[in-house]
């Protein structure tokens, strides 16, 4: 496949004065700092959020790799962190981002891991591949296993703010002086023997090398892209967890359902367990084949045996995917897991930027979801009628070109009582310009209007928020993790997305 260089997505915003609070347990702050918008509606300025989770397992939701200089640079963290590993993360930052680019295959992967001393020999390894819910049911599958008492992390992808949300211990990110030696390290031992690793790879054998470092039990891995030809693969799995299949990344995956089924169960080796969360029959017919075919043992997780306390009051979707999570814990343990109090800390894990997120803007629910096909933006759609049921929707959405873009539209006509067109931004060429949208789908509300387009995803949040006032409504951020991260930075401080 030829090489080709993606700049990462950057978050922008912009707006005047309000008063942005967290939703739920999040804790609240306020910084008065103004920033710039090229939107055009309206201009002024906006207070921006910082907030982090009180617990000790807790993200800490922070600017974290900012590119204009080290002094802009904002750091929360509670041990701090001195100038000198600030700018080695920012060169490795900057260096990951030139190797952006899609190629499968395991000769690359392995040539690596076998460079790095094979740390992959060193764990106990489970993969989770799927169309959607792939992180939630991984990071609450490690989660567990942590909860078991079983030292575990979590490799994610891909991240909405920051690079460290991919090499999750203990449900919290690695620190970026950790991030920065180990995958400096990697990308230092590619270039001096020769192997054209992707990021993607580079991260995978990295993430690796800090679980075993650390003297981790089990690693958790979340594929990329697929499971056949995807960098996880290459370290083989105990568990092999497959959320669902939906129709997404048709380029390299194939664009029916069993098509992309067989893809993603591929990763499935002799000896292993399958996991299956899906009841679609289609899927379930051909994990059965695949199972039988090497050798592997499969386990059904249906909705009738997904009930579970510990997961009540998390959106349905997101529910659905820590009890995943959990059954497979139980699997890989052998035995079940301990009692709710455990069982509920694993599900808070699970929680990770972007998905189903919740804030309130000048009482104004706001909920940001990085759905990106159909599937995922009907199940968040599901899941924001039954928590404000009988609020107007107004909808904020940006997407990528190559994406599923009428079945996504299909999804959102019909539930939004007004619709916000915005640009991902920094996706490069990748972005669907909202005015092409506008002009080639017509996207209607419920009530058969137009799409009001703001190309800064700050202005369109602002925009949403005054429309959604106006009728007591509901607004949903969706269409793609850029447009997330563009509004994120808004409500979080304003930070870039590494």
């Amino acid at each position: 496949m030829a090489w080709s260089s993606s700049s990462s997505p950057r978050s922008s915003g912009s707006g005047r004065s309000r008063a942005w609070r967290r939703r739920s347990d999040g804790s609240r702050a306020r910084s008065s700092a103004p920033r710039a918008s090229s939107r055009t509606r309206g201009s002024s300025r906006r207070r921006l959020l910082r907030w982090s989770r009180p617990s000790a397992r807790s993200f800490e939701r922070t600017r974290a790799c900012s590119r204009r200089s080290a002094d802009a640079w904002t750091i929360t963290s509670k041990r701090g962190v001195r100038p000198a590993a600030q700018t080695a993360y920012e060169a490795v930052c900057e260096n990951l981002d030139r190797r952006r680019r899609v190629a499968l295959g395991f000769e690359r992967i392995e040539a690596l891991l076998a460079l790095l001393d094979r740390p992959h020999r060193s764990l106990r390894v489970a993969q989770v591949v799927g169309t959607n819910g792939k992180g939630t049911t991984a990071t609450s599958l490690a989660a567990a296993l942590e909860a078991a008492g079983w030292p575990s992390g979590a490799y994610l992808s891909p991240h909405v703010l920051s690079y460290t949300e991919r090499v999750m211990i203990g449900g919290v990110p690695v620190s970026q002086r950790e991030f920065a030696s180990a995958m400096g390290k990697v990308m230092e031992v590619a270039d001096a023997s020769g192997v054209p690793a992707t990021q993607f790879e580079i991260l995978t054998a990295g993430a690796l090398g800090i679980f075993r470092d650390r003297g981790l039990e089990f690693a958790v891995l979340e594929a990329g892209l697929g499971a056949r030809h995807d960098a996880t693969t290459a370290a083989p799995a105990e568990v092999v967890v497959l959320t669902n299949v939906g129709l997404d990344h048709a380029e390299y995956l194939g664009g029916t359902v069993e098509e992309v089924a067989i893809e993603k169960l591929a990763s499935v080796r002799p000896g292993s367990t399958l996991v299956l969360g899906t009841d679609d029959e289609r899927v379930v017919r051909l994990a059965r084949r695949a199972c039988e075919r090497v050798g592997a043992g499969l386990v059904r997780v249906e909705d009738g045996c997904l009930e579970d306390p510990a997961t009540a009051g998390l959106p349905p979707h997101l529910a659905r995917n820590a009890r995943l999570g959990m059954r497979a814990a139980e699997v890989l343990l052998g035995r079940p897991l301990l009692g709710e109090e455990q069982r509920r800390a694993a599900a808070l894990w699970g929680r990770l930027p972007a998905r189903f997120e919740e804030f309130e803007v000048d009482g104004v629910p706001v909920v940001v979801d990085g759905g990106h096909n159909p599937e995922g933006i009907a199940a968040t759609l599901a899941a924001v009628r039954a928590r404000y049921a009988g609020k107007p929707l107004v909808v904020v959405f940006g997407a990528l070109r190559e994406k599923d873009l009428v079945g996504m539209f299909g999804a959102v006509e019909g539930e939004a009582a007004s619709v916000v067109l915005t640009r991902p931004g920094g996706s490069g060429g990748r972005a669907a310009e909202p005015e092409d949208l506008v002009r080639e789908y017509a996207p209607k509300d419920e009530s058969g209007g137009g799409a009001v387009v703001v190309r800064d995803p700050g202005g369109a949040l602002e925009v949403a928020v005054e429309e959604a006032a106006g009728k007591g409504g509901a607004v949903l951020v969706t269409g793609s993790l850029y447009t997330a991260a563009g509004v994120l930075g808004v409500l979080r401080g304003g930070g870039d997305r590494d």
